[in-house]
């Protein structure tokens, strides 16, 4: 399925995170680069570590981990379109031969027991079923391994009418991803680790979101600023060819002001509303 043959057709025939790989979106955690390179600490990764990132996308978050960490690295994703996408980057970025990619399901992982010193996902387990989910990625972990999440969360109380909008934001990202969409609280995190047999298990929540600061280092590292124009360019053309995508983006658009604001502004909602970085050990 080459970028270049596709119609407008077939675009919008695409999964939503098919078309986020086709669009080459680089990541998606609202605590950019930052808490990616606080969690590979929190989980211990260094050169003699083999990492599993589930839900990798384009590859963006695994290729900074390699590279940061020096580790080896396999990264999965049901998504065929980000899978091409993150092998050319991991080829670009001279690290194919630490970072392999390969589609893979959540629940079902191509890897046999305990593979892995770290397995982790970065806003991708808010979309699983979080039993099933940790099932696997505890099988496929060593003994003493770690499982690290980078998630939003919501506080565990706020207003009727704050808790209804982000309800409604969670119905939203449901609907144009056709996958399960909840925020769930930092007690909640905690417990789906406890209840996978993980100990030691440590919860840190964060509301500060990605900092402007991070623009540049994410530019370069996404091919520089002229790479990045032509990724706008590229969705700015599909978008207006495509009344589908509009709607698709315009309905994120929605989503995205209920739970994280603008750059400038947070909305009420978007104030109960973080990320936590979460980690447990294999005992």
């Amino acid at each position: 399925m080459s970028q270049n043959t596709l119609s407008i057709e077939e675009i919008e025939k695409l999964s939503y995170y098919d078309l986020m790989g086709y669009l080459e979106v680089p990541f998606f955690q609202i605590g950019g680069l930052s808490s990616t390179e606080k969690l590979g600490e929190l989980c211990s990764i260094d050169n003699n570590t083999n990492v599993l990132i589930v839900g990798c996308g384009t590859g963006f978050n695994a290729c900074h981990i390699a590279r940061k960490f020096g580790c080896k690295l396999m990264g999965v994703d049901i998504a065929e379109e980000a899978i091409k996408k993150a092998k050319e980057r991991a080829e670009n970025e001279n690290l194919a031969d630490t970072a392999e990619f390969r589609v893979g399901d959540a629940y079902d992982l191509p890897f046999e027991n305990d593979k892995f010193d770290v397995v982790i996902t970065q806003f991708v387990s808010q979309f699983l079923d979080m039993e099933k989910a940790l099932k696997e990625f505890t099988r496929v972990l060593k003994m003493g391994g770690r499982v690290g999440i980078n998630e939003m969360f919501k506080d565990n109380e706020m207003q009727p009418k704050i808790a209804e909008q982000i309800l409604e934001a969670e119905q939203i990202i449901s609907e144009i991803t056709e996958l399960p969409f909840i925020i769930h609280t930092p007690y909640e995190w905690r417990d789906c680790l406890e209840n996978a047999g993980l100990k030691d298990i440590e919860i840190h929540e964060n509301k500060k979101p990605m900092n402007l600061r991070e623009a540049p280092q994410m530019f370069r590292e996404i091919g520089g600023f002229g790479h990045f124009l032509k990724l706008i360019t590229k969705m700015t053309k599909i978008t207006l060819a495509s009344k589908v995508i509009r709607k698709r983006f315009k309905k994120l658009g929605e989503s995205k002001k209920i739970l994280v604001g603008s750059p400038l502004i947070k909305s009420a909602s978007s104030k109960h509303v973080g990320y936590i970085l979460g980690v447990g050990s294999k005992r």
